[in-house]
């Protein structure tokens, strides 16, 4: 599989990445949300997310070190969409339903996606059949959080 240089698209504020399924990616993919002018809170919130997403990817998919994750960013006046999909072989489970993800309260893992849905506006998996998933932050939610 191909890998893509990460670029903002010039027309509009678009950002889609193509990485291989390694975690020292992660940093860098950090870097790059920058170039998307969000306010801080939302900025770290992103950041924060779509790492953990790409974590849950690498981790949990059955992806080898030659495959890709794709994400995808799309800023709008309202805040930031991104979809995290790779090609892994796991499905997702039909059972992740917002509000119901805690992990235990001692456990080492299990954290990404109840961030996701502490942090997110809106998030789901439905991602055109795909296993993924995607988040939405508005900047007016955030800002108000950090309040």
């Amino acid at each position: 599989m191909g890998r893509a240089s990460p670029r903002l698209e010039e027309r509009t504020p678009r950002l889609r990445l193509e990485l291989p399924a390694k975690p020292e990616l992660l940093r860098g993919v950090r870097r790059v949300l920058e170039d998307l002018d969000l306010p801080d809170a939302v900025l770290e919130d992103a950041q924060l997310l779509t790492t953990e997403l790409i974590t849950n990817s690498l981790r949990h998919s059955g992806l080898e070190p030659d495959d890709v994750v794709d994400v995808f960013v799309e800023r709008s006046a309202r805040g930031v969409r991104v979809t995290v999909r790779d090609g892994g072989t796991r499905a997702l489970s039909d059972d992740i339903v917002a509000g119901s993800i805690r992990p235990s309260p001692t456990g080492r893992s299990g954290w990404g996606l109840y961030l996701v849905d502490k942090l997110a506006t809106r998030w789901g998996t439905n991602v055109g059949g795909r296993p993924g998933f995607w988040f939405e932050l508005e900047e007016q939610t955030a800002l108000d959080r950090d309040r």
